[in-house]
């Protein structure tokens, strides 16, 4: 950028001491410092890339992406000069924060988009180990419920953040696109479909204002001010930049609007994905010209967002987009630190959204985001966009009748959430939310009463009690009872019992606790276990034993998880198996012990970001997932597992996560399309 602070080679000297290290303690070393062995991808691709234009190789088509932001701010001249104190670096064995994948290239070889498809589990798993990457629940947020200080605490350390929903998602059609786990976690995961077939909603976002929890401290002896700068997409064909107002005099404990003129963070149609990157700023002497050159900076910002939001196969699928988000933002905290003129960058955070994330903000109306950098201020965010409706998909289920799958059957059902099944007396039972008030919904699969029975049917759904949730319910048999749990709207943990003579028992409450996602129930010996995630998507479990509920159990795994687990007891072991954030399906056993588990490593790798289904069936432990490619598949447990195979066969295409039981002697499998 064109500035009347730093000259080139000042510049060139900046980008040479963060290679070498030396501005480690600077908090921009310090951000990418933490980038581990896949981290730091983007800035390693812009630097290597403009060092083989240097010396007369052609850019890949990633390399081109990169080399086109960094000439947004800058001559071709200077792009290349960037590119030769890179390799200096790399001669030097310096260069360190590059990733080796890039670093260890020789010049004549470029890294593609193909490349970043093949390294994307690395660099997704070195993106959410970083304290200052969250993958957050967009319920709680909306509902006023505060951040995780650890993230507050790592995003001062750092001046960046990335934040996205709990779910793998990414909406497409209203009923092919996205998710809510049957373990629980918001509905929105999405499925595969054409992204032309998704509705499109008119979607506004405003910034309503911005509360001063601390200052920022005047680093250059100016008058305290603050601005906000934003670039927002919505697709590859829909975005826009934001510049504010300067803020005068901002101490801690004040309130600021934001006006009527200047407060539209984003405005136009929505399909699948947003992403929005949001930077607070403290003005500072600035002149004219910087800030035509940050708008440049922000326009190749949004097109940055909008090319790598729609790379085929990368993004906008969770974690994918969070490790994405990341690199992006590192590479634009290089560019930012290196030509920022007086105005210093207090905080910068980049924050995606689906459709089930604005469902819920439309919802409720506002949410607000911290910015904890030099400074920290609050932003509350008002949604003033077309009502976003909660993602719908219907009912449908397959049988197994020992040889081989029924085609999927569909229901007369639709709802916000995957179902819940178990067999209790002789019957099946399922649980469903309803789309329209989001309450509970439960339809049970039996026989007609009278003369001769007749072919089982599901019963018209009923409700129970006053229940209602934006996450699916769980259920279990135990103690001769039906157990069922569910989060409710207020994010609290609930749950109640069924006998076929009483009819459901009263709801009660978990005292002083609730669930990022939705509970899981299982039957272990005399037990019921539930298991629910914390809000730094770490796993916790109460057990019953027939006449209350124990407190919760860390379960020591220290997994981290993006959806629910799935639990069942098979043999004399209970299995638990979870989706981690990492892509991979976690397996772990307990011999009845709810505080001591033992890890039996990975089921298969990158198959699921969805909550899996357990259940036990004909001797063996069944396992169901929604793929990565769509379908629905099915796994057995014998001793060991016999591999995936697709079921019905591959007529079934959840919009995410399944639910199976066993019932009078055949195998069924839920699920909503």
């Amino acid at each position: 950028m064109a500035n009347d602070k730093w000259t080139e080679q000042e510049r060139l000297e900046r980008v040479r001491a963060l290679l070498s290290g030396s501005r480690a303690q600077a908090r921009v070393g310090r951000a990418l410092a933490q980038g581990g062995g896949y981290g730091n991808v983007l800035v390693g691709v812009m630097l290597h890339g403009a060092d083989r234009v240097r010396q007369g190789h052609t850019p890949s088509d990633l390399e081109r992406m990169m080399l086109d932001v960094l000439k947004t701010v800058m001559p071709d001249t200077e792009a290349r000069e960037w590119g030769r104190v890179y390799r200096e670096s790399v001669t030097r064995g310096q260069a360190q924060l590059v990733p080796a994948v890039i670093r260890n290239l020789p010049v004549s070889q470029g890294y593609t988009v193909a490349d970043l498809r093949r390294d994307l589990p690395h660099v997704v798993s070195a993106a959410v180990a970083r304290p200052d990457v969250r993958v957050v629940d967009p319920y709680a947020a909306a509902t006023g419920q505060p951040e995780d200080p650890a993230f507050l605490a790592a995003m001062r350390e750092s001046g960046m953040g990335v934040t996205a929903s709990a779910r793998s998602s990414a909406s497409g059609a209203a009923t092919a696109g996205v998710d809510g786990d049957a373990d629980g976690q918001m509905p929105g995961e999405p499925a595969v479909a054409d992204p032309a077939a998704a509705p499109e909603f008119w979607v506004k976002l405003e910034l309503e204002s911005f509360y001063v929890h601390r200052e920022v401290g005047d680093q250059w002896w100016s008058d305290d001010e603050i601005y906000w700068t934003a670039a927002t997409s919505a697709g590859r064909n829909t975005g826009k930049t934001f510049h504010s107002k300067e803020f005068e005099d901002v101490h801690k404990g004040k309130t600021f609007t934001f006006p009527a003129d200047n407060k539209v963070l984003f405005e136009g149609t929505f399909k699948e994905f947003l992403g929005t990157t949001i930077i607070a700023w403290e003005a500072d002497q600035s002149s004219a010209a910087w800030f035509e050159e940050l708008k440049k900076a922000l326009n190749d910002a949004l097109a940055s967002l909008r090319i790598l939001m729609t790379i085929d196969s990368l993004v906008p699928v969770l974690p994918s987009w969070v490790g994405i988000a990341y690199e992006i933002a590192g590479m634009f905290a290089v560019i930012f630190d290196t030509f920022r003129n007086y105005d210093d960058l207090s905080c910068q955070r980049t924050i995606g959204m689906d459709r089930q994330d604005l469902a819920v903000l439309s919802h409720y109306g506002q949410t607000s985001w911290h910015f904890n950098g030099e400074g920290h201020h609050e932003l509350k965010v008002k949604y003033a966009g077309e009502p976003v409706p909660f993602p719908v998909g219907t009912l449908r289920y397959a049988v197994f009748n020992g040889s081989t799958w029924s085609a999927p059957i569909a229901l007369d059902f639709e709802s916000m959430t995957p179902p819940a099944l178990a067999s209790y007396n002789g019957v099946l039972h399922a649980l469903f939310v309803r789309p329209a008030d989001k309450v509970v919904m439960w339809s049970r699969l039996e026989a007609p009463v009278g003369a001769g029975g007749g072919t089982p049917a599901w019963s018209k759904p009923e409700r129970i009690g006053g229940d209602a949730s934006l996450y699916a319910p769980a259920l279990a048999v135990a103690h001769g009872k039906l157990y069922y749990a569910v989060t409710g709207q207020d994010r609290g943990l609930y749950w109640r019992t069924y006998t076929t003579s009483g009819g459901w028992a009263p709801a009660s409450k978990f005292p002083g606790y609730g669930s990022e996602y939705g509970p899981t129930l299982a039957t272990v010996r005399d037990q019921v276990w539930m298991v629910h995630v914390s809000g730094d998507q770490s796993l916790f479990l109460n057990t019953h034993k027939g006449t209350t509920w124990g407190p919760a159990q860390d379960d020591v795994l220290d997994w981290r998880v993006g959806a629910a687990v799935a639990m069942v007891t098979y043999n004399a072991d209970t299995w638990k198996i979870a989706a981690g954030l990492d892509h991979r399906l976690h397996a772990s056993t307990s011999q009845g012990h709810p505080g001591i588990w033992q890890r039996q490593g990975n089921v298969a790798p990158d198959l699921t970001n969805r909550s899996p289904a357990l259940t036990v069936h004909d001797g063996k432990m069944w396992l169901f997932i929604r793929s990565t490619d769509g379908a629905l598949q099915a796994n057995t447990y014998n001793g060991a597992w016999s591999g995936f195979q697709k079921v019905s066969p591959g007529t079934a295409k959840p919009m995410d996560a399944p639910a199976a039981a066993s019932h009078d002697n055949k195998l069924y499998v839920m699920y909503r399309e």
